[in-house]
């Protein structure tokens, strides 16, 4: 049900001849009316628990000129949808550069091959050996490249090309965790950033064309890249905790990383920790040493939890494709970035606190 199906009735209309009363009288009135409304409206998001969706960043000609600031701020999965990313596809007026691990979404590439089909300039880094054969890659290979899109395997230095980014105009820059897929749209929890920050998209320029030409690594700048940075900047994240953590993970098996989250338990930090549990349970030895520490682990089954995030102390806002492995950090390509606007921190904390109360305890 949408915000919209939910909001409730106008109230019926009560007009009075104009001069029975006073205009400030009908003012008056007209504003606590419009107030009362609002409230119910209010009322309704929170009892309902409904996440509006943040507007996203959208670089169109049409857009406002006030809204022309480098901004960054997040978008939710599955709340927001495919909207944040295809509108920016759509808007793309010169060039597309995309890097994903996997890309199976039928709308995701359509709109890939429309832009391309209105002359748009559109080249894609694909994961040629996706862990377990899943993708359906050389078939998607040939797809693309029969409709004018440019196509690359990832450079095989790294062992997993696992990083979801994609430059739109040179000027926008989406960084995700989630894949293009129907799950990721659907059924995941997912969170994915569109910045227009200089530094940002510059730097995630540079990290498409080192691995479209195989040119090897370069600076990383302000983004968390694997293996360029990865283990530093998170083991610093990490310590830079002192009152809150809170983490969604996909996996928990890299020992330096979880030494750390330990260590800040230790030092008095409240720990949260939001996963979905897995059939074979690969995750099991590792939680129970977790939560055997103090960290508060629950288990959620509503939604996927394919996100990777940690937001420390309310201020400090991770995100990105960094699984809680030694590979992703240390063998892959991947890439995420820190935010501190309150904005973004603040839907994803609603959100975490959500997941975190819907999920079941993970017994120590």
């Amino acid at each position: 049900m949408t915000s919209e199906d939910s909001a409730p009735a106008h109230p019926p209309d009560q007009p009075q001849p104009p001069s029975s009363r006073p205009r400030g009288t009908r003012w008056a009135w007209t504003l606590a009316a419009a107030l009362a409304i609002l409230a119910v409206l209010s009322l309704l998001v929170v009892f309902r628990g409904i996440e509006r969706p943040a507007p996203h960043i959208s670089r169109s000609d049409e857009r406002p000129a006030a809204a022309g600031a480098a901004v960054a701020g997040i978008f939710i999965e599955p709340e927001d949808g495919r909207a944040p990313i295809l509108e920016e596809l759509d808007a793309a007026r010169d060039s597309i550069s995309l890097i994903v691990y996997l890309l199976s979404d039928e709308e995701t590439i359509m709109a890939l091959e429309s832009a391309a089909a209105r002359g748009i300039a559109v080249r894609v880094i694909l994961e040629e050996h996706p862990f377990g054969g899943a993708g359906g890659q050389p078939e998607l290979f040939s797809r693309l490249q029969a409709t004018g899109i440019a196509v690359r395997w990832g450079d095989p230095v790294f062992r997993f090309t696992h990083i979801k980014t994609a430059i739109v105009d040179d000027r926008v820059a989406i960084i995700m965790n989630q894949n293009l897929t129907y799950s990721a749209f659907t059924s995941n929890r997912e969170l994915g950033v569109i910045t227009t920050r200089p530094g940002d998209v510059a730097a995630v320029i540079a990290i498409f064309e080192a691995d479209w030409h195989r040119t090897g690594e370069v600076d990383a700048g302000p983004l968390i890249v694997s293996p360029a940075n990865s283990r530093v900047e998170l083991l610093g994240l990490i310590n830079r905790a002192r009152v809150t953590l809170d983490i969604y993970a996909e996996v928990v098996r890299d020992e330096e990383l979880l030494g750390a989250i330990v260590a800040a338990v230790e030092r008095g930090v409240a720990v949260r920790l939001v996963m979905s549990g897995d059939p074979a349970d690969h995750n099991a030895e590792d939680r129970a040493w977790l939560a055997a520490a103090g960290v508060q682990i629950r288990l959620l089954s509503e939604v996927y939890i394919h996100a990777k995030m940690f937001l420390v102390d309310g201020s400090e806002l991770f995100v990105g494709s960094q699984n809680m492995t030694a590979t992703s950090l240390d063998q892959n390509r991947e890439l995420g970035l820190i935010l501190t606007d309150s904005g973004s921190i603040e839907r994803a904390a609603r959100v975490f606190d959500r997941d975190f109360a819907a999920a079941r305890p993970e017994a120590p």
